[in-house]
């Protein structure tokens, strides 16, 4: 049984309660006026249907309705007129003309009052983004704020090396629900290729609209059958001109289908959180340096003794000054290069970046987080450091480094840096 009664065999089933497959439902009183006027036409028509009032719930099914009712009683009025029949018919007519065009206008501003309403919450929704100071506060923020735009259930999601892993599901009437669709999603990371529809926001970068999911063969049936979800919007998330990832959402609660305005909104908000993604990007950039920074100048200040101590790890020696491991600065001046205990390979920008953030007392988790790259990934990078650093386990590693770190000051210091340069015998 899913949460509010709803199960997996209840969604399909025809009922007011149940999956409809409806759009934005009408307001009582659009609805109550426009069943009225149906109901007047179906009865000054010879052989009317019964009106079935749950057809002309939302307002696609209702301005449909009206339109069809429009054609039928012109066509009779037409006809009256040609055939020279008394007025009292032409008149029926010719009123009921008067209501449908009355109940349709209703129907045009009610909705331009939904889409202003709707740009209103995009509003609110992108202040909402102000706060987050990390990547990982913005991603939890941003799942929460495409709700506010009116939907029932939003995921958040990245892209690494071609998979799509969410990041936050987000359901307000049942965050349990929204944990378990999380774990399913990121145990079954999907791949994207042509077997997917969300490889199309890749190609294009624009949203799509997807109908039927529990009938389609090409969505992320793990997530689609945990969450039951029968209509969604998807739209990309975009830096730097690449796709880094989705938002997706949902009406599950409301039971509507959803449609290319509600593509629209998406998009609008997504755009806002790619903004706010750079931005928060920077500021993990300029936190990790901070904290680099600060346990590099208290390595160097415990250097003295020949020891350093680590945030949890205790104390550790580090690396003898002078040692095997010599240093080559990169040509941008961000990453430095060190050659391996054993084979003479160097660390990759990447292992660099990792190392930094271990030097920091960041955990895996925490440094897959900063990167944006999976917790597998940084363990694998974790190994490779150890071996090219030639140490046993990650505090041997940081310390040696930090070790480095000093002796490159020291040679940097005694090769000229200030002016003076090294003397030449001879």
């Amino acid at each position: 049984m899913r949460p509010d009664g709803f199960s997996a065999a209840a969604v399909g089933v025809e009922g007011p309660a149940t999956w409809s497959g409806r759009g934005v439902a009408l307001t009582e009183e659009n609805f109550e006026h426009v069943v009225e006027v149906l109901g007047g036409v179906r009865s000054a028509l010879a052989g009317p249907e019964p009106l079935d009032p749950f057809d002309v719930g939302d307002y696609p099914s209702a301005h449909e309705a009206l339109s069809e009712s429009w054609d039928r009683v012109f066509n009779a009025l037409t006809s009256a007129v040609r055939s020279e029949e008394t007025g009292t018919d032409a008149d029926t007519y010719l009123d009921l003309l008067n209501e449908i065009k009355r109940a349709d206008q209703n129907l045009l501003v009610e909705r331009l009052r939904h889409r202003d309403a709707a740009f209103g919450r995009v509003r609110d929704a992108l202040a909402m983004l102000r706060e987050p100071e990390s990547t990982t506060a913005l991603v939890e923020q941003a799942t929460i704020a495409a709700c506010v735009l009116g939907f029932d259930r939003a995921i958040v999601s990245r892209i690494e090396d071609s998979a799509w892993i969410p990041e936050k599901v987000w359901i307000e009437r049942d965050p349990k629900w929204g944990e378990e669709i999380l774990a399913i999603g990121q145990a079954n990371p999907q791949l994207l290729d042509r077997t997917l529809v969300e490889t199309e926001m890749i190609r294009r970068k624009v949203g799509i609209l997807v109908h039927n999911v529990q009938e389609r063969p090409a969505v992320n049936r793990p997530i689609a059958d945990a969450s039951l979800s029968q209509s969604y919007a998807a739209v990309p998330l975009i830096a730097n001109g690449d796709v880094v990832g989705f938002i997706h959402a949902d009406c599950y609660y409301q039971q509507r289908k959803l449609d290319d305005f509600d593509r629209r909104l998406l998009t609008m908000f997504a755009e806002g959180v790619s903004q706010a993604l750079g931005r928060t990007a920077m500021m993990d950039r300029l936190s990790s340096i901070r904290a680099g920074v600060d346990q590099v100048a208290g390595a160097l200040a415990a250097a003295k003794n020949d020891r350093v101590r680590l945030g949890g790890v205790g104390m550790r020696p580090v690396a003898p000054l002078g040692g095997p491991f010599l240093m080559q600065r990169g040509q941008n001046g961000y990453d430095d290069l060190f050659p391996s205990g054993g084979e003479g390979s160097t660390l990759t920008r990447r292992e660099v970046e990792v190392l930094r953030l271990m030097a920091a007392g960041d955990t895996n988790g925490r440094i897959a987080r900063r990167l944006v790259i999976s917790e597998g990934t940084v363990k694998s990078h974790v190994k490779h450091i150890l071996r090219k650093l030639g140490a046993a386990n990650r505090a041997e590693a940081v310390s040696r480094w930090l070790g480095m770190e000093h002796e490159r000051g020291s040679r940097m210091n005694g090769s000229g840096m200030n002016g003076s340069g090294p003397r030449r015998d001879g």
